[in-house]
């Protein structure tokens, strides 16, 4: 197991962001837009996952649940994860710890757009979704993907690959600079 060193602010900034989020909101925040709508991403998040979240009834979007299950989401389908922390432009004062994302794409899109496994036709090399450019056919154990100017990859189905990697991850490192060398995104 890896360690990951942090600082000491780096540190403090992550225990006031646990224990932002988990608050209860005023009646009015939970009855607003924001709550409307926080209560319909949970309901597909709900159906997704077929989990049983709090938030898709009283529309509570500090919910730490709900909000680990949004970042969870948004990282299957490729999407930026961001936390709300203080002067964040993103972000409202007092929101410490939301999950968000700078996507283009709104989030309750994300439940229709097709996955990113993607459809090939006629055994063509590259899938191209909304989700972005996907190879699925350069390696027998992995699935390669093209979004947001960043470079993806997950296991296939059925194979030890795809038990250790179910859902895409973004390629850092010497992986990275193989998949630049290596798959062709046409």
């Amino acid at each position: 197991m890896k360690r990951i060193l942090i600082t000491e602010e780096e540190k403090n900034r992550i225990i006031t962001l646990y224990e932002k989020v988990g608050e209860k909101l005023s009646s009015d925040s939970l009855s607003s837009k924001k709550g409307e709508y926080t209560k319909r991403i949970a309901k597909l998040l709900n159906q997704h996952y077929k989990i049983n979240l709090t938030s898709a009834n009283d529309g509570d979007w500090w919910n730490k649940d709900y909000n680990d299950n949004l970042a969870k989401f948004l990282k299957e389908k490729g999407q930026s994860v961001k936390y709300c922390k203080p002067n964040d432009a993103w972000c409202g004062e007092g929101n410490d710890g939301e999950v968000y994302t700078d996507s283009d794409t709104p989030i309750h899109k994300l439940f229709t757009t097709q996955q990113n496994t993607g459809t090939t036709q006629n055994n063509q090399q590259n899938t191209q979704t909304n989700q972005g450019k996907i190879n699925t056919t350069s390696d027998k154990n992995y699935d390669y993907q093209f979004y947001n100017n960043k470079y993806w990859f997950k296991g296939k189905q059925n194979t030890p690959a795809g038990k250790k990697y179910p859902n895409w991850v973004e390629s850092t490192g010497k992986g990275l600079v193989s998949i630049k060398k290596n798959i062709k995104f046409i």
